[in-house]
C-alpha cells in the first residue's frame, strides 16, 4: 500500500473515530450538567476529568488531521479536505462526506452544549454571591 493511501485511510479513520468521540463527549457535557444541577461536586469532578481527556485526545485527533493534510500537499483546511475526497472513489466520497459533515454538526452540539454548562455555572456562582452577600457593589453590576 502507498504511502499515500497510507495517509488517506488514516486520515478516515480518524474522522470516524472522532465522531465517536463526540458522542461520548456529548454525553459527558449531559453529566456534567446534571452534576451541576444536582451540586455533585465529587462527580463533577470526575465527570470534569474525562471531559478534559477527550478534549485532549480531539486535540490531538485535529493535530494528526492537520499533519496528514500538510503531508498529502492539500491546504489545511475544508478546501483540502474536500480535494483529498475527490480523489475517493464516487461511493467512498460520498460516505467521507457524510462522516465529515456527521463530525462537524456533533463538534457544534458539543460546543452549544459545553456554552449552556457554562452559562448555568455563572448563574450558580452569582446566586452564590448573591446568597452569602458577597456581590460587587452595585456601580458594577450590568
Amino acid at each position: 500500500m502507498s504511502t499515500r493511501l497510507q495517509q488517506v485511510k488514516t486520515l478516515l479513520q480518524g474522522i470516524r473515530e472522532d465522531e465517536t468521540l463526540y458522542d461520548t463527549l456529548r454525553t459527558q457535557l449531559e453529566q456534567q450538567r446534571l452534576c451541576m444541577i444536582r451540586r455533585a461536586s465529587e462527580e463533577l469532578l470526575a465527570v470534569n476529568d474525562c471531559i478534559q481527556e477527550h478534549y485532549e485526545r480531539l486535540k490531538n485527533s485535529s493535530q494528526q488531521r492537520r499533519s496528514i493534510l500538510q503531508l498529502l500537499g492539500v491546504s489545511v483546511n475544508r478546501a483540502g479536505l474536500e480535494q483529498v475526497f475527490s480523489w475517493l472513489p464516487t461511493p467512498q466520497k460520498i460516505a467521507a462526506q457524510v462522516w465529515w459533515q456527521n463530525l462537524e454538526q456533533k463538534a457544534e452540539r458539543c460546543k452549544a452544549y459545553n456554552e449552556k454548562n457554562g452559562e448555568l455555572l455563572i448563574r450558580q456562582y452569582e446566586f452564590i454571591q448573591s446568597f452569602l452577600g458577597t456581590e460587587p457593589d452595585f456601580i458594577y453590576h450590568r
